[in-house]
């Protein structure tokens, strides 16, 4: 005689069985995750390194297009007639309005952002430097490879700006959509380093107080966020050839370190590390600490130059201090020793009559 249910419990698992495949399931989902996700890190940072990588090679072409110049923004307080619209022509009061203007120029006709007004006390150069090479290569902004992939603020920022950012829909995670705030949409992950476009950084290195060292950038009472630019200062048109040690000197770099680790650091933090373009075109992860000490612009004797990161935490791409209070952290490359003529990896810094 047959017997349909001993049949079926002969084909089915007990629950000790049941509860091993469980078990093994659970263990290999706890091995697989991690390396899941270090796999998606890693692409990421192969998508980071690519995006300095293209920043070099278009430094490279604007630079044997231009007269060997370092890419940044071009207009002076003397220009006039190179835009369309009159309300960003020249002339203009400093260099820094100049580039402000420049800046909304590219916005508008890269980017249709005709709505986006002229902006005053406006330093453009930190984050829109970027603006010259798109103009350059005639791509449409927001350009995706100006972003870290781990940058997702800034990705979803650039996310149709007119539908999204512009009616406030990544907030709190964007600044408020104000005419002139529109511009966000359009900033960069990756900055240029100062001695990039200030000639002063690279003039008169040893001179103390006075002079060139009174015209250079350097932060305003040492807020990393605050700058102080000198409505006698000279910006832009440098050259290639004014880089002393190429293959050591850093040309751009991101804000903050986002590939390794759990949490993301401010760039200056001994602990960061990022892939970083020097100035021959190549780009590889570097740490922080590895990088000789920066300096005071206006103080070139100074041994150190410290920077208070002390960020809002209302701030849409809030990344923490060590320190509740803030951070203070050491000058490295973004203020490297000399400006161009100096070097930050694979030598000693120069003589600027520091001790």
């Amino acid at each position: 005689m047959r017997h349909p249910s001993s049949s079926r419990r002969l084909g089915a698992f007990t629950l000790i069985e049941l509860l091993v495949v469980i078990a093994i399931i659970a263990l290999l989902i706890g091995i697989l995750l991690p390396a899941l996700g270090e796999a998606r890190r890693s692409g990421k940072l192969t998508v980071c390194q690519s995006n300095i990588r293209q920043f070099g090679t278009a430094a490279g072409t604007y630079s044997a297009h231009f007269e060997d110049r370092i890419f940044a923004f071009t207009w002076s307080v003397s220009t006039v007639g190179q835009t369309e619209y009159d309300d960003l022509d020249g002339p203009y009061d400093n260099a820094t309005e100049a580039a402000a203007a420049q800046a909304v120029d590219v916005l508008r006709r890269r980017g249709s952002r005709e709505d986006i007004p002229k902006i005053n006390s406006w330093i453009p150069h930190v984050y829109y430097t970027h603006l010259v090479v798109n103009d350059y290569l005639a791509q449409r902004v927001p350009e995706k490879m100006v972003a870290c992939p781990e940058d997702k603020p800034r990705l979803n920022w650039q996310d149709d700006p007119r539908n999204n950012f512009d009616n406030g829909v990544w907030e709190p995670f964007q600044p408020d959509p104000t005419s002139t705030n529109k511009r966000w949409p359009y900033s960069s992950s990756y900055r240029p380093v100062v001695a990039s476009y200030d000639r002063y950084q690279s003039s008169s290195i040893k001179l103390l107080g006075g002079g060139n060292a009174a015209r250079r950038i350097q932060h305003f009472n040492r807020r990393f966020n605050s700058y102080s630019i000198p409505g006698n200062a000279d910006l832009g048109n440098l050259k290639i050839g004014d880089v002393q040690f190429p293959s050591g000197k850093v040309h751009m770099y991101d804000e903050f370190a986002r590939h390794y680790g759990r949490s993301q650091y401010y760039f200056l933090d001994p602990e960061a590390r990022e892939p970083l373009l020097m100035f021959d075109g190549s780009g590889n992860v570097s740490r922080t600490i590895d990088a000789n000490l920066g300096w005071t612009p206006r103080n070139p004797s100074k041994a150190d130059y410290l920077i208070d990161y002390d960020p809002n935490p209302n701030d849409a791409w809030y990344v923490p201090p060590r320190d509740p209070g803030g951070d203070a952290l050491a000058a490295r490359y973004n203020f490297t020793r000399g400006g161009l003529q100096g070097i930050d990896f694979g030598g000693e810094p120069i003589n600027t009559g520091q001790p």
